[in-house]
């Protein structure tokens, strides 16, 4: 009996050993000097834009943006309520050809806003097709926060996979698979970001 309790032990732990990793991710971020010197604490996250060909992350935005705002207090920032940012830059659009992390819109961004900055996020690339065989979601995400009077204070970039679920389970739900998808991405996009100091 004590014999084959420790071989099932030993073979669990032999499986959670070989378990596929949870997120494959490459990033590259850039963080000014200005972001510490200037210590921003309210934050204003923008509309996130869909930035793919077939716009596959459209169904999706609205929560990534909420998911944006509840993960920056992880960093100590604070971010302003969504209807307030959206009251405050309602005639402030991309113009013609601009990209939500065009400079000269985050700086008319920043400037309409009464946050100290604003964080911009675009999806290059979101593609399920593995969502329902393996819970993966693929993804490309572009990332700006510029200070109020539009100076950039860190930037950056972050493609990869990622499982629904993380480490943990995935949930059932297909919608839910992709959206746990985002968020596990989007908090390590986050980590990236230095946290804000006391």
């Amino acid at each position: 009996m004590v014999i084959r309790v420790f071989a099932f032990v030993l073979l669990a732990l032999l499986g959670a050993c070989h378990m596929a990793p949870p997120m494959q991710v490459q990033s590259s971020f850039e963080t000014s000097p200005a972001l510490q010197e200037r210590n921003p604490s309210d934050i204003a996250v923008l509309k996130v834009e869909d930035g793919t060909t077939d716009l596959a992350a459209t169904p999706y935005l609205d929560f990534m943006r909420q998911s944006l705002a509840r993960q920056l207090p992880n960093r100590s920032y604070a971010p302003l309520s969504n209807r307030a940012v959206d009251a405050a830059l309602r005639e402030t659009r991309p113009k013609a050809g601009e990209t939500v992390l065009a400079r000269p819109f985050l700086e008319r961004a920043a400037g309409q806003s009464s946050a100290e900055a604003v964080l911009a996020l675009r999806v290059d690339r979101w593609d399920e097709s593995r969502l329902l065989s393996d819970k993966r979601v693929s993804f490309e995400f572009q990332t700006a926060l510029v200070a109020n009077d539009g100076e950039l204070l860190w930037s950056g970039s972050s493609i990869g996979w990622v499982k629904a679920g993380g480490s943990g389970p995935a949930p059932l739900d297909a919608t839910l698979m992709a959206r746990s998808c985002a968020e596990v991405a989007l908090a390590e996009l986050l980590s990236h970001l230095k946290r804000r100091l006391p």
